[in-house]
């Protein structure tokens, strides 16, 4: 059974909400900057260890980026830490909102969504980016000094992660039009081959200019995309 609220009550409770998720995130942020540099050994470890058989070295070539890149670092560690606290928040807040069946169905594809989201990130920055810092290395001449910008390491690190946790969220995005009934699981089915060339093309846009990293993105996506048709058939059940 719903609850029954004014919108005043709505934007008062959603405004509490997001004063509470602010103030988490300023603290967690704040314990990541004064340890930033355990953040940033942490996250040019992949870069780090792929230098060590050429002798290169990671460099600032700006004297901003001695304060940028603890900074972008700090709230990409905050934002994946207070990721579950959010989750809950956004529970809470709807939970009053939903009937039983609907409560039901929310709460499983939140937490999916969640887990997605730390696995995304996990497959990401262990498996697939260090297989890409190899692939850009490799190419390097022999008797080149390799002087890699830090900045451009983590635009590349954190386009990746984006497009990662993104594409993750397939499942999701499929389960949602299914239950919603905008489309059928059948139709969907019929459309795979269009579907997949759509995942090639995004992951050659969110993705840097090389095969690797390409196919790493896609074939995952295809997997996930596969793996929402699969457990939209086990809810439809349920």
């Amino acid at each position: 059974m719903k609850n029954k609220f004014s919108y005043l009550d709505h934007f008062f409770i959603l405004k509490k909400v997001l004063i509470r998720v602010l103030v988490l995130f300023a603290i967690v942020f704040s314990i990541f900057f004064y340890f930033h540099e355990f953040v940033f050994n942490f996250f040019s470890q992949p870069l780090q260890l792929s230098l060590k058989s050429t002798h290169g070295e990671v460099i600032a070539t700006q004297l901003l980026s001695t304060f940028v890149v603890p900074l972008k670092l700090s709230m990409l560690s905050s934002f994946y830490l207070i990721f579950p606290y959010i989750i809950g928040e956004i529970w809470f807040f709807i939970k009053p909102g939903l009937y039983d069946d609907e409560k039901k169905f929310i709460k499983n594809i939140l937490m999916i969504s969640m887990t997605l989201v730390f696995v995304a990130f996990c497959f990401c920055f262990y498996l697939v980016f260090p297989q890409v810092i190899l692939f850009f290395i490799n190419f390097a001449p022999e008797g080149l000094s390799l002087k890699i910008d830090i900045n451009f390491y983590l635009d590349l690190l954190i386009n990746l992660i984006f497009a990662f946790t993104v594409a993750f969220q397939i499942p999701i995005i499929v389960l949602f039009l299914i239950h919603l009934k905008i489309i059928s699981a059948i139709k969907i089915k019929k459309m795979r081959p269009y579907i997949y060339v759509l995942v090639f093309i995004f992951s050659a846009v969110l993705t840097p200019p090389d095969v690797l990293s390409q196919i790493l993105l896609a074939l995952p996506m295809i997997f996930l995309f596969e793996f929402g048709l699969f457990i939209s058939n086990f809810f439809e059940k349920k």
